[in-house]
């Protein structure tokens, strides 16, 4: 996505709501007491700064955070599985994660 494009996404998004809301940008949020996150982003993600400063964000408020930056990856590569060998990686580290922190509960 082009900056450009935000600002046709970004209203269709917040409607009226303020833009600084922590229910639209949960960089303005408290994230104390979230459970563990998993950020995955590509190297060519617009959001990029943004994912970058939620791990940071959640670091300082002692939420356990894994910041995953793909090289050269643009907006949501993970919509590529099947087709995109990075996309399967991520979702394979996602679901390794998801079950790391639940034990057995999930299957494989």
């Amino acid at each position: 996505m082009q900056l450009g494009g935000l600002d046709w996404y970004g209203p269709k998004y917040l409607g009226a709501a303020d833009p600084a809301s922590p229910l639209a940008s949960p960089l303005f949020a408290d994230l104390a007491g979230l459970p563990p996150l998993l950020i995955q982003v590509g190297g060519h993600e617009i959001m990029l700064d943004d994912a970058i400063e939620l791990a940071r964000a959640a670091a300082l408020a002692d939420v356990e955070v894994a910041l995953e930056i793909g090289a050269e990856l643009p907006h949501v590569f993970q919509n590529r599985a099947g087709e995109l060998d990075e996309a399967d990686a991520a979702l394979a580290r996602a679901g390794a994660f998801i079950r790391a922190r639940l034990g057995a509960a999930l299957p494989v």
